[in-house]
């Protein structure tokens, strides 16, 4: 049998309360908040507090970090977010957080990536999906999706956890990287962005193309 169904989405690097409304108003399913000092996006736990109450009981909160240790990995937990994303160094006392973890590898990094599927298979049921993503956080460019198409997929099977798609993603051509990938998820942020921060316009605008892209699905 076959049904259709859309990907959920992810606004990520929300760093103002009005940001989180947008999300609200949108219908987003995860809205993302960033630790990370060099990251334009970067706000503190008491920012990201002040934020994340903003959001309707039913948007998932995540926690954007890279190579983070210990004692924010509690902070972050202990802030009320659903889900941990990590770039970076993957350290294993970072599952004392006792959330779900995302793990965002570097898709152009085909030796790294394989090193990663082998290494942190054993922490098991602690990664709940891996971030497809390309070289450096918050770039804002796509991979090159035809060439890696293949290892992305390999990525999904190998794994058997959910498969968030990021990198450069926006309203024009998320419909194509929805049917390239076929993702669980898509993570925006920059592609929803204007000068000051998040565009409530664009938001709406990607959430819109989403909902109306649908991928078949065989069960």
């Amino acid at each position: 049998m076959e049904k259709f169904v859309t990907p959920k989405i992810k606004i990520c690097g929300i760093k103002r309360e009005a940001e989180a409304e947008y999300l609200n108003e949108a219908g987003a399913d995860y809205g993302g908040v960033v630790f990370y000092e060099k990251s334009r996006r970067n706000v503190s736990i008491k920012e990201a507090e002040s934020i994340v109450r903003r959001l309707y009981p039913g948007i998932k909160k995540v926690a954007v970090t890279v190579s983070l240790d210990e004692n924010l990995a509690k902070a972050i937990s202990q802030a009320g977010f659903d889900i941990l994303q990590v770039h970076g160094e993957f350290r294993p006392e970072i599952l004392k957080a006792g959330i779900p973890l995302w793990r965002a590898v570097n898709i152009t990094e085909k030796k790294q990536l394989q090193e990663i599927l082998i290494k942190e298979s054993a922490w098991g049921d602690a990664i709940a999906g891996f971030v497809a993503d390309g070289k450096g956080y918050g770039g804002g460019e796509p991979f090159d999706w035809e060439g890696l198409k293949s290892t992305v997929g390999k990525l999904k099977a190998e794994s058997g956890k959910m498969l968030i798609l990021a990198g450069g993603l926006h309203a024009g051509n998320v419909e194509r990287g929805i049917r390239y990938f076929f993702p669980d998820v898509v993570d925006v942020s920059s592609g929803v962005e204007e000068e000051n921060g998040k565009s409530r316009e664009k938001i709406l605008e990607f959430v819109k193309k989403v909902r109306e892209t649908k991928q078949i699905q065989s069960f």
